[in-house]
């Protein structure tokens, strides 16, 4: 019995022995996981019940900043240093308390907040696109859209709303035609042959109001009614260069890591917030405090 209990004990001690050696001397400490936040003073949460608090502190607690700090979404509610996070925790509030599903509030949030507003700013191509709103305006909106989804068609009016309330934004329009609609591609090319004539958002328009009858006849159509010089348009229809544009557009697209239909860039940043005229509202005074904000 003592021949094994001498055994074991040196066993034991081996292994202790080598535990001592794999860590070196004066190793760091294991980082520390900073406490969960329950309060945030730069926000009333007042409305939330208490389902609505929990989801709130959830996003703040687990989503990162939005001004760039090396800490999360909560602890830049701690003050009002980080004003994009004060704007956008205002905005969930609103959200959780008129209802909408905590779950799809912190999905849109996760999104904007990882590869968003604090994204590293593209540089689309601009030239010779659709632009509505002045030249030079200070911020400028790029939409990625094809003519048979719904989304698409529903986003039109709120972003016509969004230049008549700002004039400080220009909506620029690009190609996103996907694989599945089979005349995604031709209704691009029919806009921007109509835009060769001075007509492209009126092409635009029409298209989009008949995107569920959409065919080579129709398009040929709404050129007849917008009064295009119809032969000229046949002739634009398969120049192979518009076809090049509407395919360079969708690449572009592709290339910034957009998926699906509508997506936006916002002065050359993603935008994942709602398509709602107060979800591009929030950005844009998101992107005037941008300059001013600060980290706590």
């Amino acid at each position: 019995m003592d021949v094994v209990y001498r055994a074991v004990l040196a066993a034991v001690s081996a292994l202790v022995a080598g535990a001592a050696l794999a860590a070196p001397p004066n190793a760091p400490a294991a980082p520390t996981t900073p406490p969960l936040l329950a309060s945030f003073p730069a926000v009333e949460l007042g409305k939330l019940d208490d389902a609505g608090k929990q989801a709130f502190a959830a996003m703040a607690n687990e989503e990162v900043c939005p001004c760039g700090c090396p800490t999360s979404f909560g602890a830049c509610l701690q003050n009002d240093k980080c004003k994009p996070a004060r704007l956008l925790g205002a905005w969930i509030v609103d959200l959780l308390a008129e209802g909408v599903d905590p779950k799809l509030v912190h999905e849109a949030v996760t999104r904007e907040l990882t590869n968003g507003f604090p994204a590293p700013p593209r540089a689309p191509d601009l030239r010779g696109y659709g632009a509505k709103g002045a030249n030079g305006a200070p911020i400028t909106i790029v939409e990625y859209a094809d003519f048979e989804c719904t989304h698409c068609r529903a986003a039109g009016p709120v972003l016509n709303e969004l230049i008549k309330r700002h004039p400080e934004v220009r909506i620029v329009y690009k190609h996103f035609p996907l694989q599945f609609h089979a005349m995604a591609r031709r209704a691009a090319v029919a806009v921007e042959a109509a835009g060769r004539q001075g007509k492209f958002w009126q092409m635009h328009d029409a298209v989009f109001s008949t995107q569920d009858l959409l065919s080579e006849e129709l398009l040929l159509g709404h050129a007849t009614a917008l009064g295009l010089d119809g032969a000229r348009f046949k002739r634009d229809l398969d120049d192979p260069e518009l076809a090049r544009r509407v395919e360079a557009s969708r690449a572009e697209a592709m290339a910034f890591g957009f998926d699906s239909t509508p997506s936006f860039l916002v002065n050359g940043r993603p935008y994942f917030l709602a398509r709602s005229l107060d979800g591009f509202e929030l950005r844009l005074e998101m992107e005037r405090a941008r300059a001013t904000s600060a980290c706590p």
